[in-house]
């Protein structure tokens, strides 16, 4: 598994399949015939120095960075990071199950842009806010007035990026759980499943609590860390869809957590989740050695807040640092700026 990565990654890289610049959305282009006669040499060559580097010893013991994040954040953590162009791998309770949070809309994009594919969803036609259609919790739609008639592109920008409950309750209702769990089953994840749509807003100060002992959904960081890699490989559901879900990924994702200390210039695309006790994020890092893959999941903290400085939120940060730079001390550079 990880020899094939090694070796679809790089035959990305020396065929000019990467992506493209940074303002625009990954794809193919043309990088003149000098690469294309010369690829069969430069892949050989990097296929050589990856591989050597694979087998070498791997930097910071991982296992110790953990453990400094768990006592950090009095928690319990799951990590699954992969190297892709090498094939790297690092694993901590990656078969564990975790409460999802917004990460689980992943899931509803995944059957969203399966139906698109299909023709039986078409992101052109619109959707009619109401009041009653508002869900609580993170988002902008519930701020605004009822009769805005986003489109379900829009909502689905909505649902990933700025993660916004109402527009992922559109997605749901539209799709139906069963339909997205079915889906999720068809492509080989067990394990990431959605158990529901958000408490409504006009539900908020009923008794008891909608959100007391709510569930969204649950996550495996194995099972993450794979979707994000065959969306990174292009091959969830198809090339044009991995695509369109990438740039879904890659609109204003947060970069407080696993980005948080990496520069502007490492490019990052992913999905984070929040609850009472719940820290997640989950994503696609691009740098010049390659591309990291990596899906970070905290449970059972009990600090207060929702802050940008909260201690799984700086765990996690420390832990996606520990991680890259451990492998990028062994790997070449091998694009002059990510895209």
């Amino acid at each position: 598994m990880a020899d094939r990565g090694r070796v679809s990654g790089l035959w990305s890289l020396v065929s000019g399949s990467y992506g493209s610049t940074n303002n625009q959305r990954p794809g193919t282009r043309d990088q003149g015939p000098w690469i294309r006669s010369a690829a069969p040499a430069l892949f050989a060559a990097s296929l050589l120095v990856l591989t050597s580097c694979a087998t070498a010893p791997r930097g910071p013991d991982l296992e110790s960075a953990v453990a400094r994040s768990e006592a950090r954040c009095l928690c319990r953590i799951g990590v699954s990071a992969w190297h892709l162009e090498s094939g790297r791998h690092f694993e901590h309770n990656g078969d564990a199950e975790f409460e999802s949070a917004s990460v689980i809309k992943i899931a509803v994009l995944t059957e969203a842009m399966a139906r698109v594919k299909e023709g039986t969803v078409d992101l052109a036609e619109r959707w009619d806010l109401s009041e009653a259609k508002k869900a609580d919790g993170s988002g902008t739609l519930l701020m605004l007035d009822p009769g805005l008639n986003p489109t379900w592109n829009d909502l689905a920008t909505l649902m990933i990026g700025p993660s916004d409950n109402t527009a992922t309750n559109a997605w749901i209702d539209r799709l139906g759980v069963d339909a997205i769990n079915a889906r999720m089953r068809s492509l080989g994840f067990t394990r990431i499943t959605l158990l529901g749509t958000i408490p409504r807003l006009a539900t908020r100060n009923d008794q008891p609590s909608p959100w007391k002992g709510f569930r969204l959904g649950v996550i495996t960081a194995r099972e993450v860390g794979d979707w994000m890699t065959r969306v990174a490989r292009g091959n969830l559901i198809d090339a044009e869809s991995s695509k369109k879900i990438f740039a879904y990924l890659d609109t204003d994702p947060s970069r407080l957590r696993i980005a948080r200390r990496f520069p502007s210039e490492d490019l990052w695309a992913g999905k984070t989740g929040t609850m009472s006790g719940v820290r997640n994020d989950s994503g696609i890092l691009r740098t010049k050695k390659g591309r990291f893959v990596m899906a970070i999941f905290t449970a059972d903290s009990k600090a207060e807040g929702y802050g940008p400085d909260h201690p799984a939120v700086l765990a996690i940060a420390d832990l996606a640092k520990a991680i890259v730079d451990g492998w990028s001390r062994e790997l070449p550079d091998i694009v002059a700026k990510p895209e």
